[in-house]
């Protein structure tokens, strides 16, 4: 569809895309959606509660202010994309050309579900990252029950739950990792590393830390299938899985390179000022790079810090720009469940896997959700050593062992599912709906204005706080969040404003916001003033005299 998008993206195109998978999976050998792992009732119980309670969510009206991803950014992309009919880049929001596969889930979407659906499919991506870590668990040796809990622990896990609601990619993200790993780990074949591969390219065309993450991840599988000392037999292994992911991924980065000018956009700071990049300044790079070194600084880098992260991921991820922690289960019961496993290949491989990843993450950005894939393993071995646990101790031990699945559980559900309850208010309430809307979606009276009026064409953005997704009209934002400007020569307002019947714009959408006060003059020539809201005000452009 990426690849489609760029020549041609409608629903027809789209339609076509998915006609052409979804023929592809009917017809497969195997049937993806079967259930082919026995119920255990109660964990069973939790998931699809869980599941449903992020549905429910997930049919409110997307809503948020330039701090929420997915209006920032995630879903901006799709509609605009859908709205000019094509893909390319959104000169202001630097964002939308990261690697964006889930986008064009979220278009698919969006293009057939309305701009609802796109939040409501967290609750089959969730599914499916609980589907690789159920079959990691079972091939860990867990038995039914302990898989099922396994996939209850994670369901359970507010960082993780955070990270596949309203827009976030994290889990599709680290379900493609997972995946690649299930699939690495028992790869003898070229054919199995080529799929092993795809999976990669998958990562790395849903988020740059994949290009960390993928070769860790190619090295250990190669390692695992022959033995070190052969090169020969390492080396048509390493290349094919290389080769596929890049297949995978270089469409998008190819993308980048030819229209923006790298194929990291941003380029790395210590880079930019070397390279000529689109709509992006040099200085302005720099701050970015900046804010997320401090941002991702957690409690340090330092030795200590990294032993103590159990305790820290458990208590205090707030503290790495978290949405809730991930319970008591993996560190009361991780470190039994690594002895338990310890004498199995594919289980000290699976821990080296994580160790190497945690690792990664802890000296590059220690942001919570970046991190899912291993909440994931820590929850597989969680189950591993309660299992254990509950089989070496009396009645009394066995007790204390469900109380503390128990709390994480209860914990977990208890912090999602008050999140979650003022946007399940909103699906079925039209006052809670209107109230959703009013808190959550900035200046939203102008942008009503703009969207019902049926003169407007074509709108100026000033702002750089305000968020475009509200608009279902083109739009011009000349000045970008993270300070990209969509024209080299435009500086302030002051520079656009004298332009705006050249850029044909019909009206222009001003505010006072925390970021600016109000950017256009009183009474300034050819534009008059059309509509009022708080902190807010919508010109029409006039004819010159």
């Amino acid at each position: 569809m990426f690849l489609v998008g760029h020549v041609s993206l409608t629903r027809w195109t789209v339609g076509a895309t998915l006609t052409v998978g979804l023929a592809l999976a009917v017809l497969s050998r195997f049937w993806p959606w079967e259930l082919r792992l026995p119920v255990a009732k109660v964990p069973a119980v939790i998931v699809c509660a869980m599941l449903a309670w992020t549905a429910i969510a997930g049919l409110a009206e997307p809503v948020g202010d330039w701090d929420k991803d997915g209006v920032a950014y995630h879903l901006l992309g799709p509609k605009v994309w859908l709205r000019n009919g094509i893909i390319r880049p959104i000169a202001e929001n630097m964002n939308t050309s990261y690697p964006n596969t889930p986008e064009m889930v979220f278009t698919a979407l969006r293009a057939f579900g309305g701009d609802r659906a796109p939040w409501f499919s967290a609750c089959w991506t969730i599914a499916l990252l609980l589907g690789i870590a159920a079959t990691l668990a079972r091939r860990c040796g867990l038995s039914v029950s302990a898989t099922w809990w396994a996939a209850a622990l994670v369901v359970t896990m507010p960082a993780v739950h955070a990270g596949g609601i309203v827009g976030f990619v994290d889990v599709i993200y680290a379900t493609f990792i997972l995946a690649a790993v299930r699939i690495g780990l028992e790869a003898t074949e070229l054919t199995h590393f080529a799929v092993f591969g795809f999976f990669c390219g998958l990562a790395a065309a849903t988020k740059y830390p994949a290009l960390l993450a993928a070769p860790v991840l190619i090295f250990c599988a190669v390692g695992n299938s022959v033995e070190w000392r052969s090169l020969r037999a390492m080396m048509p292994k390493a290349l094919t899985a290389f080769a596929a992911a890049c297949i995978v991924c270089s469409p998008i980065y190819l993308k980048n390179w030819i229209l923006l000018g790298t194929p990291l956009y941003p380029p790395p700071a210590a880079v930019a000022k070397f390279m000529h990049v689109k709509y992006f300044p040099v200085e302005a790079i720099r701050q970015f790079y900046q804010y997320n070194v401090n941002r991702g600084n957690g409690h340090g880098r330092g030795p200590l810090h990294f032993f103590t992260l159990p305790f820290n991921l458990t208590y205090h991820t707030a503290d790495f720009s978290g949405a809730g922690g991930i319970g008591l289960a993996p560190l009361a019961f991780l470190p039994l469940g690594l002895l338990e496993l310890w004498r199995q290949r594919f289980a000290r491989l699976l821990a080296l896997i994580a160790l190497l990843l945690l690792i990664l993450w802890f000296i590059t950005m220690q942001e919570s959700r970046y991190l899912i894939h291993v909440y994931v393993l820590s929850a597989v071995f969680a189950a591993a050593g309660w299992q254990k646990a509950s089989s070496i101790t009396g009645a009394r031990g066995r007790i204390l062992c469900v109380a503390v699945i128990a709390l994480s559980v209860i914990y977990g559900t208890y912090m999602i599912g008050t999140f979650q309850l003022p946007a399940a208010r909103s699906v079925f309430s039209v006052g809670q709906a209107r109230k959703w809307r009013e808190e959550r979606a900035v200046f939203i009276e102008g942008f009503d204005y703009i969207n019902r009026s049926s003169d407007v064409s074509r709108v100026l953005i000033l702002d750089v706080s305000v968020p475009p997704y509200y608009s279902d009209k083109d739009y011009v934002k000349p000045f970008g969040q993270w300070g990209e400007r969509a024209y080299p020569t435009v500086e302030t307002a002051a520079d656009i404003l004298p332009k705006v019947r050249e850029l044909g714009i019909t009206h222009v959408f001003d505010v006072a916001s925390k970021v600016s006060g109000y950017q256009v003059p009183r009474d300034y020539p050819g534009l008059m003033l059309v509509f009022q809201g708080p902190d807010q005000r919508v010109y029409r452009v006039v004819s010159a005299r």
